[in-house]
């Protein structure tokens, strides 16, 4: 099972209890059932049978489908959206749902890795989100551990590479390489009936404000962004790639697959 969504199911079933949705034990604060309920889950017994389909099927099935803290239908790791703009923009744009490893801005709007930015920052956040799903689709594409990125830039990949294989490499070609991976899975997903409808965030996200902390009153500015980032990736406004991007990637033969 996965941690982020198994927990995060379990958290769901959690908050439709304590709103007289589900009758379950499963509270916030019962610490003490998490064992027992992963291994329902694991074993497909009883309320766990009903968890292991995931968060947004839970929730549907209970009448609440907002309480499930995902994206495309997979559950969001622990970054807030409303507190980091561009990690919000990544979720929802992710061809997986609320996928981190399909690109993070953990680095930029927390860690200062490479660099610090704004965390609150919406205008311009897509280029960066960009360049981190685009270079995330090429290190996946490599069969390599993403952490290294953490410690070294993409250059270092585009050396190996050239030293491995006896072909020349720069970190452009790798870069572009990622896109054309990103915007495949996107024409697929396409295909399969996504619209710009699926690039979106859980309602609480974009309406309910932080109670306190450090980003209290903010939620995720998506649409901004969204239409900013669709411009900057080549695609129309529904997010459907346009001609010139595909033939620019070699990618035009594939363009009856989205009409």
């Amino acid at each position: 099972m996965d941690t982020i969504s198994a927990g995060s199911t379990i958290a769901c079933a959690m908050e439709l209890t304590e709103k007289g949705q589900l009758d379950s034990e499963l509270r916030f604060g019962r610490a003490d059932l998490l064992a027992s309920t992963l291994e329902d889950m694991g074993y497909r017994r009883g309320l766990g049978n009903e968890l292991t389909d995931g968060s947004l099927r839970f929730a549907t099935k209970y009448g609440m489908p907002e309480l499930s803290m995902s994206a495309k239908g997979l559950e969001m790791p622990a970054y807030d959206p409303r507190g980091m703009q561009g990690q919000g923009l990544l979720y929802a744009t992710s061809n997986r749902g609320a996928c981190h490893m399909r690109g993070n801005m953990l680095g930029l709007e927390v860690l200062g890795l490479p660099k610090l930015i704004d965390r609150f920052q919406v205008q311009g956040k897509s280029s960066y989100v960009i360049l981190h799903q685009n270079a995330s689709a090429m290190i996946d594409s490599l069969v390599i551990c993403k952490f290294t990125n953490m410690g070294v830039a993409e250059e270092y990949f585009a050396r190996v590479l050239t030293a491995v294989t006896g072909l020349k490499y720069s970190t452009n070609d790798l870069i572009k390489t990622g896109e054309r991976v990103w915007n495949l899975e996107r024409l697929y997903n396409l295909r399969e009936g996504f619209t710009r409808k699926e690039d979106t965030l859980p309602s609480r996200m974009l309406n309910e404000a932080v109670a306190d902390g450090p980003s209290k009153g903010w939620v995720s500015k998506l649409e901004p962004m969204l239409n900013e980032y669709y411009r900057a990736r080549g695609w129309d406004d529904q997010g459907v790639p346009k001609a010139k991007k595909l033939a620019e990637l070699g990618l035009a033969d594939l363009m009856e697959a989205v009409r």
